[in-house]
């Protein structure tokens, strides 16, 4: 299999951390959809990543669809229950941190692609207001030792790349005292193997302003 795009992509990090816990063996395509746009659109239509090329030559994308297969193929190891409240609890942790980490996202590239002249302060304090909620929300419904319990889940993996991210690009939201929770595990989860096998090298980085 080939992963395809750069660490600093939270989602693409996200599939690379489970396919290091799965041991599941993979290459990488590090090529970026800024300096290589038109390289990667081949690979996927909307030029976004991560996408996943299978030994076979077929192509996922979207991190969720992604790793929906690779819990398949991972079987009674997947990182999230079959079945019930336990699997809904996993899929609700993971969105609100996944809708949280697109707001931050949607935060970032406003002032990454637009002069301040040219930037919409209300859509601004919207995306950060909705930011600050998500992680006040993740913060209230998190368990222990992980977030939903005694077991590693996808929503620890997308927690954990979101405070990465957040640390790395737009902190102004998260709280050293009421997102503490969140911090912690993340610093936990960033111990773990498959964090570390995912970590990210100088080259991945988004362009900065």
């Amino acid at each position: 299999m080939i992963l395809v795009g750069q660490y600093d992509s939270p989602v693409t990090r996200r599939v690379a951390v489970a396919l290091h816990h799965y041991g599941m063996p993979f290459t990488r395509d590090t090529r970026s959809i800024f300096g290589d746009a038109q390289a990667v659109s081949k690979i996927s239509p909307l030029t976004r990543i991560p996408a996943l090329v299978l030994d076979d030559g077929e192509v996922l994308i979207d991190s969720a669809a992604i790793l929906d297969y690779l819990d398949e193929q991972a079987g009674d190891a997947a990182l999230i229950p079959g079945a019930g409240p336990a699997r809904r609890r996993v899929l609700q942790m993971t969105a609100l941190a996944q809708g949280t980490l697109e707001k931050v996202a949607a935060v970032v590239y406003e002032r990454h692609f637009h002069a301040p002249e040219h930037r919409s302060t209300a859509w601004l304090d919207r995306c950060l207001g909705q930011a600050r909620a998500g992680l006040d929300e993740l913060t209230r419904r998190l368990a222990a030792p992980y977030a939903c319990g005694p077991t590693l889940s996808h929503a620890d993996v997308m927690i954990t790349t979101l405070i990465w991210y957040m640390q790395d690009r737009m902190g102004e939201v998260l709280s050293h005292t009421a997102h503490a929770d969140l911090i912690r595990l993340a610093e936990r989860c960033e111990d773990l193997p498959a964090f570390r096998a995912a970590a990210l090298s100088d080259f991945e980085k988004m362009p900065r302003s």
